[in-house]
């Protein structure tokens, strides 16, 4: 099959000068073709290259002793020209290496990349994947067809966006200090290894093998242990974890209960749920508490109730108006499944 190149709108993709659908076909193009990829990543090196020169006005005695119309032979100007065109390319090296002299990650397995620096993005097709080193807290592998960007890395923080494709993450670093934005929610490592996996709408599929992944997004962060599954939905952010040994029945209604509204739905799906429960699904039941209504709530605390019970100070109605304090005291009798 002969594909047509955009290497030459490749330099008006990059600043903005086409249309929304231009745009589209050229970076729907880009994702198979490696040829004009290459080409696109040495357009946006040249821009970077270009935008940190400065301009310098020459001093006015500069043209004092020049001739109005000198003589050069051709000879000379071959000489001249050379010397222009070396002289460009060292400043342009100088500058490279000044521009990526900041910190970086260390990458293998991926033809023409072995640092990644802030600000850069690293790409796979169909046929490739990465391994990166995350500085000295851990290790990542970005599998095919995937997209990756490094935002940031120093001592107190290491974060990277996920646009599309599937990662792998382990860290042996203190909590909190790796952090991964998706188009619909933040996953913040706890110190653990999990994969990631983010679909072209947005969505994306978190499971933990080892440790605990905090999800995050304009709100209470979801908690998900080892073993356990959770969706995002772009625009709705975390949905409600549940284990991977759930039945299928509460899988399937728990992530009905996080994609619809009508609230006579949730409460069917939630009856699923409650029927299907075991103690361990009480990492369900317990994410499912602040995002129903009072009468579900009062249906969760019962059967949560019954599969661990509350401290004393832990009262029902307490629980359906959401206290905090008696919600945290609960928390850490339901929390010990996720140890």
């Amino acid at each position: 099959m002969v594909r047509k190149h955009v290497i030459r709108q490749l330099s008006a993709h990059y600043h903005q000068e086409l249309s929304a659908d231009e745009n589209l076909k050229i970076e729907t193009h880009l994702r198979t073709c490696s040829q004009c990829r290459t080409a696109y990543e040495e357009i946006r090196l040249g821009a970077r290259l270009a935008s940190v020169l400065q301009i310098s006005s020459a001093p006015e005695t500069i043209w004092t002793d020049v001739p109005a119309k000198p003589k050069i032979s051709r000879h000379w100007r071959r000489v001249g020209f050379a010397a222009l065109a070396t002289a460009a390319i060292l400043v342009a090296v100088a500058v490279r290496e000044d521009f990526y002299s900041g910190p970086s990650w260390e990458v293998t397995g991926l033809r023409g990349m072995s640092r990644l620096h802030i600000g850069e993005t690293l790409e796979t097709d169909t046929g490739s994947q990465a391994q990166i080193k995350i500085a000295n807290i851990g290790r990542l592998v970005v599998r095919p067809d995937s997209r990756i960007r490094l935002l940031a890395t120093q001592s107190n923080q290491h974060r990277i966006a996920l646009d599309r494709g599937k990662i792998e993450a382990q860290t042996w670093s203190p909590p909190r200090l790796f952090v991964v934005d998706t188009p619909s929610a933040s996953a913040i490592d706890l110190g653990c290894q999990y994969i990631l996996e983010v679909q072209e709408d947005g969505s994306s599929l978190l499971r933990v093998t080892l440790g605990l992944v905090a999800l995050e997004r304009d709100g209470p962060e979801t908690i998900v242990p080892a073993g356990a599954f959770c969706r995002t939905r772009k625009g709705a952010g975390p949905g409600t974890p549940y284990f991977e040994d759930a039945s299928a029945e509460l899988q399937a209604a728990v992530t009905k209960i996080d994609s619809v509204n009508d609230p006579g739905e949730r409460l069917r799906q939630l009856q699923i749920v409650i029927r299907e429960s075991h103690v361990r699904d009480a990492l369900s039941l317990w994410h499912l508490l602040p995002r129903m209504d009072t009468q579900a709530r009062g249906m969760i605390y019962d059967r949560l109730a019954q599969l661990l019970p509350p401290p004393p100070e832990v009262t029902r109605d307490g629980i359906l108006a959401l206290n905090p304090k008696m919600l945290d005291t609960w928390k850490k009798v339901v929390s010990q499944l996720w140890q």
